[in-house]
């Protein structure tokens, strides 16, 4: 498995194995208390039609709705409302003791997918972390690593696309 996500014109998608059933995973993804260890804290509403408030810092508050509920293999909802317009999507499969987990984050406009594909990476390895006991802060120092990482790999990728045109 890919550790990187891949970024394309407009979603980042991410394939991760954790080290924990998909209930823990799951409960993770959907409780305020859990959501706050490793994303942001939270206020939900699980069900479909119901709110979803991220506060990462005073100035970055993501307000969403929830858009799909399968409990405990798919929770979606939009992002970001009403600024940059875009939609998460986790979907998650028992994989023998662990859980393999799929994110996706599509965008209807344009966003920094590189700053997007850094988040989501660190984001992850804090899940990961927290799945199994061992919860980890934001390293701040380790989230800007990724984002030039990405920035790279976006250039090699322009830079390809460029090559390949007659």
């Amino acid at each position: 498995m890919e550790e990187f996500g891949t970024v394309g014109a407009a979603e980042v998608v991410f394939e991760r194995r954790f080290d924990a059933p998909r209930e823990r995973v799951w409960l993770a993804l959907t409780d305020p208390q859990e959501l706050a260890g490793w994303l942001a804290p939270a206020e939900i509403d699980l069900r479909v039609g119901g709110a979803i408030v991220l506060r990462f810092d005073d100035d970055n508050v993501e307000r969403g709705t929830i858009t799909e509920l399968r409990e405990p293999e798919l929770i979606a909802y939009t992002w970001n409302e009403g600024k940059t317009d875009s939609l998460v999507r986790f979907e998650l499969e028992q994989d023998g003791s662990g859980t393999r987990l799929m994110l996706r984050h599509t965008f209807e406009g344009e966003a920094d997918l590189s700053s997007y594909g850094a988040g989501w990476h660190h984001h992850l390895e804090l899940l990961a972390a927290q799945s199994v006991g061992k919860p980890i802060p934001w390293d701040t120092m380790r989230y800007r690593e990724l984002k030039s990482e990405y920035e790279r790999r976006a250039q090699q990728e322009r830079d390809a696309e460029i090559a390949r045109k007659p």
